[in-house]
């Protein structure tokens, strides 16, 4: 029995240490309690005895055969009533094989005690009617273990298989989750790109100092922006650089027509948002907001503890037209994506909120309160 045959990637006799633990103290018990029964009630007790300890091996093996037909022949997908009828005309021929097997390996040794039994109470032995007899009623014993075995292994390979399928799923919707928050999470608009180099080209004749700030402030931007998509979450720290960073760039453009104001206090740094978060709205507002008005505008970001949560505002002047387009088509799609990274990250635990004034745009978040530890 220590042979392992394989089909299709299957083995017969499994390699599972807690398959043979189980199923070997399940039959260990069952014989015990069968000797027991033999030694009190049965008149051929050294028949039945030697009959029970040899009963295991076939036993094994016509369960075994059924675990090999159910998975390579695919049975788990059948419906359960044609799986139950299958299971129980299976046990009924396994168990008359397993019977004729043990009677085979037990009745030629025995026969005489059997005989010398009839003869005591006088009976006739018939040998053809006294192994139909044998084999009759051992077998139905037989086959109520048989049937046990099988459905307490259809039921437990299918919670295992719901579990797995369930685990699977949880992977998948994870990783799909993954993939849309990496999609979603704000990258850098080539158009800031584009501005900040021609910016840094123009300012290296006027400032080089300057110039080289600005683009090592450039760098510092693309690598958080590459590093965002590994992590879920970062410190409000480091976005507030990363913000302060773009400002300082963007203003390098916009000049005295951006007036920037960032009232987030220290304690707040540990506390955890999104990747890129307040550098998108930042972004939006510059870009559709303050860029498109020939006198400029004012930039404020601000944030604050509310309890268990943590609240962060950003107000800024915007063209007072109406119609679609410009603003409205960008911050439109800003805030679906917003929406949407919002809600996977959190659920319903965290929300925000858009207010037009007219003459200045306000979006406010209120995420849970989280921190670095």
């Amino acid at each position: 029995m220590t042979q392992q045959t394989t089909t299709m990637g299957i083995r017969f006799f499994p390699a599972s240490r807690q398959f043979w633990f189980y199923h070997l103290g399940a039959g260990a018990f069952c014989m015990a309690v069968t000797l027991l029964t033999v030694v009190l009630w049965s008149p051929l007790a050294l028949l039945d005895g030697v009959s029970t300890l040899l009963w295991l091996p076939p036993y094994t093996l016509a369960v075994l055969a059924f675990r090999w037909l159910y998975r390579r022949r695919g049975w788990k997908s059948m419906g359960m009533g044609r799986l139950v009828l299958l299971a129980v005309a299976y046990a009924s021929a396994a168990a008359v094989l397993v019977t004729a097997s043990v009677a085979a390996m037990t009745l030629p040794f025995f026969w005489d005690d059997v005989a010398v039994y009839y003869a005591k109470y006088d009976m006739t032995l018939d040998p053809l009617a006294y192994l139909l007899r044998t084999l009759y009623g051992a077998s139905l014993q037989a086959q109520v273990f048989i049937c046990a075995w099988i459905f307490i292994y259809i039921s437990f390979t299918g919670n295992r298989d719901a579990r797995e399928g369930a685990l699977q799923t949880a992977h998948l919707q994870n990783a799909l989750h993954e993939a849309q928050l990496r999609s979603l999470s704000n990258q850098l608009n080539p158009h800031f790109l584009f501005n900040s180099l021609n910016n840094i080209r123009f300012m290296i004749h006027e400032d080089a100092q300057r110039a080289d700030a600005m683009l090592v402030g450039l760098s510092e931007i693309l690598r958080y922006s590459l590093a965002g998509d590994e992590r879920r979450k970062v410190p409000l720290a480091e976005e507030r650089a990363i913000v302060e960073r773009y400002l300082a760039i963007a203003g390098a453009g916009l000049e005295e027509r951006l007036r920037v104001r960032i009232d987030i206090p220290p304690q707040l740094d540990a506390c955890l948002v999104p990747p890129l978060l307040l550098q998108m709205l930042a972004e939006n507002a510059v870009k559709h907001g303050i860029e498109p008005l020939r006198e400029g505008g004012a930039l404020h970001l601000s944030g604050r503890q509310d309890g268990a949560l943590l609240r962060l505002e950003v107000i800024n002047n915007k063209p007072a037209h109406g119609g679609r387009g410009g603003l409205e088509t960008g911050m439109g799609i800003g805030m679906r994506h917003l929406a949407q990274r919002l809600g996977l990250l959190y659920g319903e635990r965290a929300w925000h909120e858009l207010h037009d004034s007219g003459a200045s745009y306000r979006v406010a978040l209120a995420l849970p309160l989280e921190t670095a530890p």
